[in-house]
């Protein structure tokens, strides 16, 4: 929990008021504090968080996390998508890796056999 000067909770009143005078001394203009929240949020899960440890930090509910994840942040963030692109690069070259068929082998099978029957 948030503590003023003497060590007790802020009064919604208080905490706007030292909210508003340091976002104007750091030259930040149009955020609030739940944009830091929610900044909180996304780093937490780029860090590999699971939503119950990022809610157990953050406060929210495990709902709100999950929203502010997936329909605000995540789905326009360049480091998610490029994430997700070295995964599937990843997978590709798993796959190639394995030495999968080019051809199906029971056509070679079924020939062979006609044969030694004949």
């Amino acid at each position: 929990m948030l503590t003023n000067s003497e060590g007790k909770p802020w009064s919604e009143s208080g905490f706007q008021g030292a909210w508003g005078k340091a976002t104007a001394r750091a030259s930040v203009r149009g955020l609030t504090f739940h944009d830091l929240r929610g900044t909180a949020i996304v780093t937490l899960a780029r860090a590999g968080c699971t939503e119950v440890e990022i809610y157990s930090i953050t406060g929210h509910k495990p709902s709100d996390v999950q929203a502010i994840l997936t329909t605000h942040y995540l789905p326009r963030d360049a480091q998610v998508a490029s994430n997700a692109i070295a995964k599937l690069n990843q997978y590709r070259a798993q796959k190639e890796d394995e030495k999968l068929p080019t051809a199906l082998p029971t056509a070679t099978k079924i020939g062979k056999a006609e044969t030694t029957k004949s």
